[in-house]
């Protein structure tokens, strides 16, 4: 019984066409690119090659296809369905509803994200708001956390937030009643998979273009560095980013005041040009 690689484990629709094509030409070695080609009514010898590289995207007509020469069910072709949609270029709402869609296909069970990573991290405001309530003696104060938090928050969403922070186990009362994080730092760790971090980061990206736009004094500490350095000399900033964020995680839960406000911090490092 032939044995195909399980769709379901694949988030990256490329990666799944490349495994695919190597389970297929191990039970038959007449399965070449060209021959996948042909078979999507495509005249070019590569095609199949480019969409596996990336260097084409997948139309409505070639995803029919697909979907029939890979002989995936019912399930399997809507969930290749959204994995295409997520994985091609697209504005950060698409990505949004594709990646939801994504999480939501899949059924089996070795998930994507477990649904209590995927509840949190899905809104920028959730880490937020459970930040805040170690600020304050919080009890139901929806429209006092709305305000303290810039109105960028609505005391409705406060409401759905401190709700299901405590059905996750991230919150609780404490002694006096007051409603509090149950553990001070909460990191993602590496059960986060990348897709969900990279909405949860653009999320907060625009949030802090608009406190840059608004420029309202005594917010924010932004600065930037541009560099010139070699393979060696990123790894080593790379390594000093991840000393200096366990640091700053160290500092935060060590310390013993009482915390007055919530802060952001957030320190990137990517490539702005490509290599010669």
């Amino acid at each position: 019984m032939r044995v195909s690689p399980n769709i379901f484990e694949f988030i990256d629709f490329r990666k799944f066409l490349t495994a695919w094509r190597e389970t297929e030409k191990e039970n038959n070695p007449g399965i070449t690119l060209e021959y996948l080609s042909a078979k999507l009514g495509q005249k070019n010898r590569v095609y199949f090659s480019d969409l596996e590289k990336g260097r084409r995207t997948i139309g409505p007509e070639v995803l029919d296809r697909l979907t029939r020469l890979m002989d995936l069910s019912r399930d399997e072709a809507k969930y290749f369905r959204a994995i295409v949609g997520y994985g091609q270029p697209s504005t950060y709402e698409e990505r949004e509803f594709w990646f939801e869609q994504v999480v939501q296909l899949n059924n089996t069970p070795k998930k994507i994200v477990d649904k209590n990573t995927y509840d949190y991290y899905k809104k920028w405001y959730h880490t937020t708001i459970r930040a805040y309530l170690e600020t304050c003696n919080f009890t139901s104060e929806y429209g006092t956390a709305s305000k303290r938090l810039y109105n960028r928050v609505s005391p409705k969403e406060v409401e759905m937030t401190v709700k299901n922070l405590m059905a996750l186990g991230l919150a609780a009362p404490d002694g006096d009643g007051y409603i509090k994080p149950t553990d001070k730092v909460l990191t993602t760790g590496d059960v986060v998979k990348n897709e969900l971090l990279r909405q949860y980061q653009i999320a907060n990206h625009d949030v802090l273009r608009t406190i840059l736009e608004k420029d309202e004094p005594g917010t924010h500490d932004s600065t930037q560095l541009t560099v010139s350095v070699s393979k060696e000399g990123i790894e080593r900033i790379l390594k000093r980013i991840k000393q200096f964020r366990s640091e700053i995680i160290s500092i935060a839960h060590k310390d013993e005041q009482k915390a007055e406000r919530v802060y952001k911090i957030a320190i990137h490092a990517y490539p702005e040009s490509r290599k010669d």
